[in-house]
């Protein structure tokens, strides 16, 4: 855009006095000389790493952190290293979460004591889209735990193993669907929220949250259904005031006056709109199994399906993965051989490439300097023609400083006759 505008007459403000003058042959070449060394330092610039020319700004541009939840999340390979010897690795399948039914409960680690934080085994939709993750968090000063469960979404376009393998949590809805109460906190009080299954259309998923103390053991199960339809969270404690009415108006029990609580198994096959849950008393060995119930997913219905625990056919939707033996060493070994003819062929490639590519900057560098200079040539040339004063009756003063102002630049340059 420079070299465009230079016309070969320039104006010149100098101390309060206007003149215009021609430039001579000198100051042409000088331009030529400085344009051309602009293209020289771009097309250096060009063959060094992006870090080795940017600026301070646009290096802390670079370097702001950056959102997890738009992470790739990916784990390592199983092969790092193409010369890596055999290393017994863990192969992982997915299997049925709820299975047997009611039997999914959260253990939690000594871990949690000093990362404050666990990720409990998560439950994965049936068509591996998404996967509903505990978080459970540690408070040492009340060693207390607190719970929330997200939906996580998994990625697409991969095996489903790989799809739970890469699960991004930083990537999870900013909204638990499930939380613990806050509201009191007591000294050793741990509340958990295990999920349990979704339901057959995928609507709903029941959850069970147990609330306890490190001293006497758990307190009570409550159970819990979300529906992803209204996005709206509903607790069901209609299931143990139901239990609690029968056996004192039938059997004249209280069995408030008793430990017993509740187990939720999942959703009825026969009526997937309703949950089975199983209850017992702790009044004796074994414990008293005080049937096993029904309630719908909206909290107002409640039957007794059986007084025993068995005959009762519950769904099995959800999905978990867990690891399934080691991978055979003949495989590991053959990816190996793989993986070294992947790596020396794309090192060849990227050689080329790059070889590739410093030709053709080589090639634009070389260009545009002609460009310059065929540029700088018509415009001297047309200079000379529109001068009608002679070259020697001007002295060429060389860039310099004025006492006190600005530093000047080529077009603050003067000739005097």
């Amino acid at each position: 855009m420079l070299r465009k505008v230079l016309t070969g007459i320039i104006g010149l403000q100098f101390i309060g006095v206007s003149c215009c003058f021609a430039l001579n042959n000198n100051e042409w070449d000088y331009r030529s000389k400085v344009h051309q060394q602009e293209a020289k330092e771009n097309y250096e610039k060009s063959l060094m790493p992006k870090s080795g020319y940017m600026t301070v700004q646009e290096y802390e541009k670079e370097s702001m952190a950056k959102d997890k939840s738009q992470g790739t999340g990916e784990y390592i390979k199983k092969v790092e290293d193409s010369k890596m010897v055999y290393i017994p690795q863990p192969h992982y399948k997915l299997v049925r979460y709820n299975n047997p039914p009611g039997s999914p409960e959260m253990h939690l680690h000594r871990s949690l004591f000093h990362e404050k934080q666990e990720l409990p085994t998560a439950l994965i939709a049936p068509d591996v889209s998404m996967m509903i993750q505990p978080i459970v968090s540690y408070y040492s000063k009340t060693k207390s735990t607190d719970c929330d469960v997200y939906i996580v979404p998994l990625r697409q376009g991969q095996t489903d193993v790989d799809k739970v393998k890469s699960a991004n949590i930083a990537a999870k809805d900013p909204k638990p669907i499930f939380s613990t109460d806050r509201t009191v906190i007591e000294y050793g009080t741990f509340r958990t929220i295990t999920p349990v299954d979704f339901s057959a259309d995928m609507r709903y998923v029941v959850a069970k949250e147990k609330t306890g103390n490190v001293e006497d053991g758990i307190w009570q199960t409550e159970m819990l259904v979300y529906d992803f339809l209204t996005k709206k969270t509903i607790r069901v404690p209609e299931i143990r005031e139901a239990i609690r009415y029968y056996w004192r108006t039938t059997k004249n029990m209280d069995i408030k006056e008793l430990r017993w609580d509740i187990y939720p198994l999942g959703f009825s096959v026969k009526n997937p709109d309703r949950i089975l849950v199983a209850a017992y008393a702790y009044a004796g060995n074994p414990p008293r199994c005080l049937g096993i119930w029904s309630i719908d997913v909206r909290g107002e219905q409640t039957r007794l399906e059986s007084v025993m625990d068995n005959g009762i056919e519950v769904s099995t939707i959800g999905l978990k993965i867990i690891e399934d033996g080691i991978i055979d060493p003949e495989s590991v070994e053959a990816e190996a051989k793989m993986a070294e003819a992947y790596e020396k062929d794309k090192a060849k490639n990227e050689k080329k490439a790059e070889k590739e590519r410093k030709k053709q900057l080589k090639k634009q560098y070389k260009e545009e300097v002609k460009e310059i200079k065929k540029e700088y040539k018509e415009l001297k040339k047309d200079d000379t023609s529109n001068d009608s004063r002679s070259d020697k009756v001007h002295s060429y003063i060389p860039l310099y400083k004025v006492k006190g102002g600005k530093p000047t630049g080529f077009e603050d340059a003067i000739r005097r006759p």
